[in-house]
């Protein structure tokens, strides 16, 4: 079974609130859902960088807690380095741009980068699981 191939259709349905509800909005089960697709899919096109720049805040505050939610607790030390170099992130995206920007973060992010890369918690299979118990609110996966 092609577990990251169900997970893409489903962030592409109207069966998860990613991308389409306001983060705020979401149930909380829906924001687990919503802040593991959202830091992986960043992560993975840009580095930790990109997810700074370009991810609201409050899904950002919220990864740790969806990170341990779905038993990936290894890399969510990694994400909790992370936000420990670049400390409070400011609300709004610029503000965010400005701070990565005077900030000289580039090589520790990048050693960050390799580490979430190697994948020491398998999020697929993790998030597969998390979305597959929960039939309730994400349906039936096939």
């Amino acid at each position: 079974m092609d577990r990251n191939g169900t997970l893409i259709r489903l962030a592409e349905s109207a069966r998860t609130d990613f991308g389409r509800v306001a983060f705020s909005a979401q149930s909380s089960t829906h924001k687990v859902f919503s802040a593991v697709w959202e830091l992986e899919s960043q992560v993975n096109n840009g580095g930790f960088d990109a997810y700074f720049r370009h991810t609201d805040s409050d899904v950002i505050a919220h990864a740790s807690r969806a990170l341990t939610e779905i038993g990936a607790s290894r890399c969510c030390a990694i994400v909790e380095r992370a936000l420990q170099l670049v400390g409070a992130l400011p609300p709004t995206r610029e503000g965010r741009e400005a701070l990565l920007d005077a900030l000289d973060l580039d090589d520790a992010l990048q050693e960050l980068d390799q580490e979430f890369f190697a994948y020491p918690d398998n999020l697929t299979d993790l998030l597969y699981a998390f979305v597959a118990d929960r039939p309730e609110t994400f349906g039936l996966l096939s």
